[in-house]
């Protein structure tokens, strides 16, 4: 049995097509399964993130040559004041790889590009559904507070 080290890295333009694909297992899986998964509008956002590593952080954890985890994130300022806040729009291991320190990792690697740049907060959304109970024992372990929630309503279009 071979033993894949798994090695970690920035976000580079020939890592936006395996997470793209990647994204597509996170969607097919997660609440956001009866929307709409556009590989295009992926790529677009990939490339801005690339381009803005002040602003944007993509951070990506491969097994040998494969994608098994990856991490984006923002930095904004807060729409009432001026203290920058580090927000997730993605943190996803592969199935078969939870429960490792993968996404640990991964976080870790957000904190701390998070940190370097000045956040106030870093804040960890966890929409989509997955493993709840675990990865919210997991981020009260890392030292966040659970706040607030997410409420949805799916919405049928009604043509006028």
């Amino acid at each position: 049995l071979e033993v894949q080290v798994t090695s970690y890295k920035r976000m580079e333009e020939w890592d936006i097509d395996p997470m793209i694909e990647l994204g597509a297992q996170m969607h097919a899986e997660s609440a956001f399964k009866d929307l709409d998964y556009s590989r295009e509008k992926c790529a677009a956002l990939g490339i801005k993130y690339i381009l803005n590593p002040k602003w944007f952080f993509g951070y990506c954890a491969y097994e040998g040559d494969e994608l098994i985890g990856m991490i984006m994130g923002h930095l904004v300022p807060y729409y009432f004041g001026n203290d920058l806040l580090a927000n997730d729009i993605l943190w996803y291991v592969r199935k078969d790889r939870r429960g490792s320190m993968v996404g640990i990792r991964l976080l870790n690697a957000f904190r701390d590009w998070a940190k370097e740049r000045g956040a106030s907060e870093i804040c960890i959304g966890v929409s989509t559904a997955l493993d709840l109970d675990r990865t919210h024992k997991l981020l009260s372990r890392m030292g966040f507070t659970h706040v607030g929630g997410t409420f949805k309503e799916a919405v049928k279009n009604v043509e006028a």
